[in-house]
């Protein structure tokens, strides 16, 4: 008995790890860069204004529109990537709060979390947005 709890342990943890990995490659995918770079294309007109902007210069409502937009699609495409990978998007985050949880936890699964959940936050957006419209500018 004690060894069969001992094999669970150690196929859930390959699970945990296995999946992990998957989605830190799925983010980093030249596709989803892509997916990013037509995004800011098609939201061109309402940034690129943001270009001119001072420090501390109020945003316009409909940036945090935008925002919102981008939290939507992007968080659908990484869940329907978990789904067909076969997991759940509950094991995921149970998985990545089991990590952030752990004090003891560091290394790239634990940074890619934490990236993952700046990507989240709208000055990391905005700051992207920025990067892409002075591509776009060129």
């Amino acid at each position: 008995v004690e060894l069969l709890k001992m094999s669970e342990s150690k196929v859930n943890s390959n699970r945990t790890t296995l999946l992990l990995d998957k989605v830190q490659e799925f983010c980093i995918s030249s596709q989803l860069e892509r997916d990013f770079e037509l995004f800011a294309e098609e939201y061109k007109q309402v940034f690129m204004k943001s270009i001119e902007f001072k420090e501390g210069q109020e945003h316009p409502l409909e940036f945090y529109d935008v925002f919102n937009e981008y939290l939507k699609r992007f968080e659908r495409k990484i869940e329907t990537f978990i789904s067909k990978e076969g997991f759940s998007v509950e094991e995921f985050y149970s998985q990545c709060r089991e990590i952030l949880d752990n004090d003891e936890a560091y290394g790239s699964r634990r940074f890619f979390i934490e990236a993952l959940l700046a990507t989240s936050e709208y000055q990391y957006f905005y700051t992207l947005m920025i990067g892409e419209m002075h591509r776009l500018k060129k």
